[in-house]
């Protein structure tokens, strides 16, 4: 039997292919128009407009919000900046509110088009500020023309909006640009990033804008700038009231701020603060508050270490515009002082100084100017080009504890001329030598204590004048020293005390040796109308008398005769000096000067003492018993009561 033969005759074939045909044909159809179509957006929104989750508007004219309309723009929404003609020029301008919230599934894209295209721009008005603007998990790709300071991603005039959440990517300008000196542009920003901006990061050109900052990151901005681009600019401002300058990731890029007196900065700890090369300066008039940790200090540094930068003023205009309440505490400031400045600089005005570094000053660690007072504690001041202190009027207020200094010019500290009134204390505080290269008063009004420990090292032809109260009281484990910069008899010239009739000058000195002074003849200790005692002190290397005492003047008013000085100097050493031990040219006092050493143990040269061939004393001068060597322990015999 032949097999069944099944067959199809050439129409019905026909039919079959083209039924075939359409279905594909129509799938494709299918498949092309379920694409989503982008939607053309531009002009002036007349009213509240929403860009629904997941589409694509594609902006190809000027797109205005104006003021008292909102746009929002939901979830996965693609926003193409197209400019259909090849303009770049098609601004996206917010007078109103904008409101683009995405999130971490779905951000919202805010991409370019061949061209580019401007960014978006929130705007308000002098007076009437802008607010109300989020944008959050958003990416802002290439907005912005005409480079940093002029355009960004995000541009704000008189504006001020939360960014949460976003990218802010490749601007020709500024990843977000608050712009023009005065505009009040400022964004709140939060866990944000800036990638490949040709400018700042961010740049505040408004400095005295007060934004809220937090979880920031930055690489590869700047390309178009001199420095750094990975930073938050803050141009130059006077900031008045509160400002917090955060700890948000990123450093903060100063030109030249100023605190004004209402004003108060706090710095957060962890912050580093960046200042451009040149004479550009946080200035403080009002309050700094830099409170860092151990862990998390606060950081002043240079943009280039080769140039430095001018440092931190702290600076009131006078004594009833002083400058208060400033901390730095777990700081390091480096390369201040440019133009020949400090790292900190002081006047009119206070400031506490703990667990800090101050390092590499163009010519001081600290200066203090009038009007200073300082507490600085537990500080190490380094490689600084001149003194590691420096107080330039001698009469600044300062209190010194635990302190370090190494690699500088001098690790000193330099006084220069000025006159004390009030108390002052010169502490040993680990930087232990006073260097004087001016010329120092003690006003009758004021008291200089100098601690056990101490040494005064005076420059060439320099003096110390007392017309209040010296105390100078050391101890056998820590003397005191007065000294040359060279151990040259008459490098430097006298201990002057100088008073009145009315009051006399007041010295007390013991464990304290005086040497190398006597600069041009005079001698190196002067007593005039002064009550001055000398206890276990050395008086040596003079290259004229190691002690005069001039004659006591006629008192005026009501006292008729010469007003008697006290003078007295015990368990003392004389040796080395050119010219007499002791002149005492005043025929009122008694200088008391028993059980001391006059460099032989057959005592003084003087005409009461004919075997003494030691240092000579002249007038009224009490020398016996004196000591048969230089060193004699003191022997105390108690008291028998009967």
């Amino acid at each position: 039997m032949k097999p069944a033969i099944c067959t199809l005759n050439s129409s019905t074939f026909l039919r079959s292919l083209l039924v075939g045909v359409a279905l594909v044909i129509g799938l494709v159809v299918r498949s092309v128009s379920a694409a989503p179509q982008a939607t053309i957006v531009g002009g002036t929104l007349t009213s509240n407009t929403t860009w629904t989750q997941g589409g694509t508007y594609q902006v190809d004219s000027y797109l205005i919000v104006p003021a008292g309309v909102t746009l929002t723009i939901e979830a996965g929404v693609t926003v193409e900046n197209y400019g259909g003609t090849g303009s770049q020029r098609y601004n996206f301008d917010v007078q109103g509110t904008l409101i683009a919230t995405g999130t971490s599934a779905q951000p919202i894209h805010f991409n370019p088009g061949p061209t580019g295209w401007s960014g978006i721009n929130i705007t308000g008005e002098s007076g009437a500020i802008n607010t109300g603007s989020r944008l959050s998990y958003a990416i802002f790709e290439g907005g912005g023309y005409g480079g940093s300071g002029v355009a960004g991603n995000l541009r704000l005039n008189y504006a001020v909006v939360d960014v949460h959440h976003c990218q802010f990517d490749h601007s020709p300008g500024d990843g977000i640009l608050g712009d023009n000196v005065g505009s009040q542009g400022v964004a709140n920003i939060y866990d944000t990033s800036f990638t490949g901006n040709a400018g700042y990061a961010v740049n505040f050109e408004d400095g005295t804008v007060n934004p809220v900052l937090s979880n920031l990151t930055a690489t590869g901005n700047g390309t178009s700038l001199s420095v750094d681009g990975d930073v938050v600019n803050i141009d130059n401002a006077t900031l008045h009231g509160a400002h917090v300058w955060e700890n948000m990731g990123l450093p903060y890029l100063l030109w030249g701020t100023i605190v004004g007196f209402d004003g108060v900065l706090t710095i957060e700890p962890g912050v580093q603060v960046l200042a451009y090369d040149g004479n550009n300066v946080l200035d403080v008039q009002g309050s700094l508050v830099a409170n860092g940790t151990a862990s998390q200090p606060i950081h002043f540094d240079p943009v280039d270490p080769a140039l430095g930068w001018s440092g931190i003023a702290i600076m009131g205009d006078d004594s009833t515009h002083l400058s208060t309440g400033s901390l730095l505490n777990h700081v390091t400031i480096t390369k201040g002082g440019f133009f020949g400045g400090c790292n900190l600089y002081l006047s009119y005005g206070d400031v506490t100084v703990a667990n800090s570094q101050l390092d590499g000053g163009q010519q001081s660690g600290v200066c203090l100017e009038h009007g200073a007072t300082l507490v600085m504690t537990n500080t190490l001041l380094t490689n600084n080009q001149v003194y590691a202190m420096d107080v330039r009027d001698a009469g600044a207020q300062f209190t010194l504890d635990n302190l370090t200094a190494t690699g500088n010019l001098s690790n000193t500290i330099g006084i220069e001329s000025g006159t004390l009134l009030g108390d002052h204390i010169w502490f040993k505080s680990g930087i232990d030598t006073y260097n004087l290269y001016g010329y120092v008063t003690i006003a009758p009004t004021g008291t200089l204590t100098i601690k056990p420990g101490v040494t005064v090292l005076f420059a060439e032809g320099r003096d110390l004048t007392v017309k209040g109260t010296l105390t100078s009281i050391g101890t056998p484990a820590a003397p005191i020293l007065f000294t040359g910069e060279t151990p040259t008899p008459g490098l430097w010239e006298s201990l002057s005390f100088v008073g009145t009739p009315e009051q006399h000058a007041v010295g007390r000195l013991a464990y304290t040796t005086v040497e190398y002074g006597g600069y041009g003849g005079w001698p190196m200790v002067e007593i005039d109308q002064a009550d001055v005692t000398f206890e276990n002190c050395i008086l040596r290397h003079s290259a004229a008398e190691a002690i005069v005492v001039y004659p006591s003047t006629q008192a005026l008013r009501k006292v008729q005769a010469p007003n008697a000085q006290i003078v007295a100097v015990s368990w003392s050493q004389f040796t080395s000096n050119a010219g007499q031990a002791i002149d005492n040219q005043d025929s009122n006092t008694v200088v008391n000067a028993a059980y001391s050493w006059w460099d032989s143990p057959s005592g003084p040269s003087t005409s009461g003492n004919p075997g003494g061939t030691g240092e000579a004393v002249s007038g009224n001068v009490t020398y016996r018993p004196f000591l048969t060597a230089p060193e004699v322990k003191r022997v105390y015999l108690p008291l028998i009561r009967r």
